[in-house]
């Protein structure tokens, strides 16, 4: 491996379950020195008093780990006077799966953990609101909002955990082959791969033909012509290189509503923290809450910058997708909704108002 640091994307690591993805995975971490893969607290000559685990799904080098999480332990030690360490397992050296990671925080086997809670569908439902279509501007915009609802309307749905930070994922958009998209009328019988089921299903109300595969598998699926293009974030373009791979991209009008986005959540075992004495849980307190998930928004924001400008640099052609056709396509799209509220309601809450409350949040922290 050269000197060059790669940055890895979100939706590749979430898919490394798969075999031949897994065996890659091994290869990147394992490849690595000695100092970059071991354990922290193998590296500190002195023990602390406190000692907490955090587990990721990201390897050693991708960006995350390098711009979130390192510096977010680090300046925990230095603001406890080094009485915690964090010790940072990356790439699920603690066992299990991505999905899991709520999870394994829950019962322990790790303090600390990055997660994407909807990847257990159905969980959360009140979470789950945000991966409806048409739900950010942008990452710094929106991230405040979604914080707010998560520590009031959908606070108890993580009552067994303690979350540290909510943020958002930067918005999907088009990356195709041989065409660009302005209208619905552009995705006409396109094959797109989609960023989750809801998002696919968005697609085929906008009369594509949404498809959902595991993301590894869509530079194969674009290279043999099996699909048409994807909706992802820019901060993938890196990982996959699907700026060599497409020769489109097509982005909402600036000011207005992303197609897609996903939900991230930084959080910590509630026994361990209630069990830490005041002045360490007050350190933790200080590392936490809205700054901690602006900070985070802002770097997810700034790898989106970096992958796009790759898309910039290859030559690409680029497009607009007008905020007034965006508001067309929210229309269209309006029984994904109907049928979310109703899936809600059915479960004990008032849908239709939670449905709406997301919407207005949105709207109220940026364009929209």
């Amino acid at each position: 491996m050269s000197g060059r640091l790669v940055r890895l994307s979100i939706e590749q690591e979430i898919f490394w379950e798969d075999p031949m993805v897994e065996a890659t995975r091994r290869a990147v971490v394992f490849g690595l020195s000695g100092t970059v893969a071991m354990p922290a607290v193998l590296r500190r000559a002195h023990a602390a008093e406190i000692t907490l685990r955090l587990s990721h799904f990201l390897p050693p080098v991708s960006a995350a780990h390098r711009t979130m999480f390192q510096p977010w332990a680090e300046k925990v030690t230095a603001d406890s006077g080094g009485r915690i360490d964090v010790q940072i397992f990356p790439s699920m050296q603690l066992g299990g799966r991505p999905p899991e990671l709520v999870d394994q925080v829950r019962n322990g086997i790790a303090d600390l953990g990055w997660a994407l809670p909807h990847y257990q569908p159905g969980r959360y439902p009140l979470m789950e609101t945000w991966t409806l279509p048409f739900q950010i501007t942008t990452t710094v915009e929106t991230t405040p909002a979604f914080h707010e609802f998560m520590t009031t309307t959908a606070g108890d749905e993580f009552s067994e955990v303690v979350p540290l930070a909510w943020w958002l994922q930067t918005p999907g958009i088009f990356m195709t082959k041989g065409f660009g998209i302005t209208s619905a009328a552009d995705l006409a019988n396109k094959r797109i791969r989609g960023g989750t089921e809801i998002i696919t299903r968005t697609l085929t109300e906008l009369g594509a033909n949404g498809v959902f595969f595991p993301v590894p598998e869509a530079p194969q699926n674009l290279a043999t012509g099996a699909i048409d293009g994807v909706a992802l974030p820019y901060e993938i373009v890196p990982a996959f290189r699907f700026h060599e791979l497409v020769d489109n991209f097509s982005e909402p009008e600036e000011g207005g509503r992303g197609f897609y986005t996903l939900p991230m959540l930084f959080l910590m075992n509630r026994r361990r923290y209630e069990a830490l004495p005041d002045d360490l849980r007050a350190v933790i307190d200080a590392n936490a809450g809205l700054d901690l998930s602006n900070k985070f928004a802002a770097i997810f924001q700034e790898n989106d910058a970096f992958g796009r400008k790759m898309a910039v640099d290859s030559g690409a052609a680029f497009h607009t997708i007008p905020a007034a056709e965006m508001d067309r396509w929210h229309e269209i799209a309006q029984p994904i909704f109907d049928a979310y509220a109703a899936e809600l309601t059915s479960r004990g809450f008032d849908g239709a108002a939670v449905v709406n409350e997301v919407d207005s949040l949105v709207e109220s922290h940026g364009a929209g």
